[in-house]
């Protein structure tokens, strides 16, 4: 899935509640700045879908994802605010197919073989490894993938996942990148850091 999205290996994620579009569109400057041009938002509030549906027009090149869904109806909304993926905690099929019919990069969330298998048979490859280091991290993952590791998986890890522990994951062939929510704090935004999340971004691709 993100093989197909765009270069970046390191997607930043974003919860902060009631995010003003302002400052969203100040966090996508801020990330381009330090090299970054993708970011996941957590899909919950009405103006989270702000957010989204502003930074999709006043940046139609950077890659604004929704996290963080529950179920097909939000998914829906998700799409209609012209997010360019989605990812998900679960496993629901209703929310594959919905995904599927409106064609947007979708990955469920998958911890055990069993929710893997019942991935593959939906006929998706990409999924969300979560949560990544508390489920056992890059050893957890590498055993539940062994089964599976012939079919072109692409997987995105998120959990517990750091500047200091990414490349652990991204040294995987079938990761194709990971989640970090260190990149973007709710300090920063409260307190207009924008510089700070510039250095940042600059600091993990560097």
């Amino acid at each position: 899935m993100f093989s197909c999205l765009g270069k970046d290996k390191f997607v930043p994620l974003l919860k902060v509640k009631d995010l003003h579009e302002d400052d969203a569109l100040r966090v996508v400057e801020a990330l381009q700045n330090g090299g970054i041009n993708i970011m996941e938002l957590i899909f919950r509030r009405h103006s989270d879908s702000i957010a989204i549906r502003r930074i999709a027009k006043e940046f139609p090149e950077f890659i604004i994802g929704a996290g963080n869904i529950l179920n097909g109806s939000q998914l829906i909304r998700a799409v209609d605010c012209k997010a360019r993926f989605a990812t998900a905690p679960g496993l629901s099929g209703e929310t594959i197919n919905i995904a599927k019919k409106h064609n947007i990069m979708f990955a469920p969330g998958v911890t055990t073989p069993t929710e893997l298998e019942r991935v593959l048979l939906s006929g998706c490859v990409d999924f969300q490894f979560f949560p990544a280091e508390q489920a056992g991290g890059v050893d957890y993952l590498r055993a539940i993938i062994e089964p599976f590791e012939h079919l072109p998986i692409e997987v995105f890890p998120k959990g517990g996942i750091t500047a200091d522990n990414a490349a652990e994951y991204l040294k995987l062939s079938y990761v194709s990148a990971v989640s970090l929510s260190g990149i973007v704090t709710e300090s920063d935004i409260v307190t207009g850091n924008w510089q700070g999340i510039t250095e940042a971004a600059k600091r993990i691709t560097k």
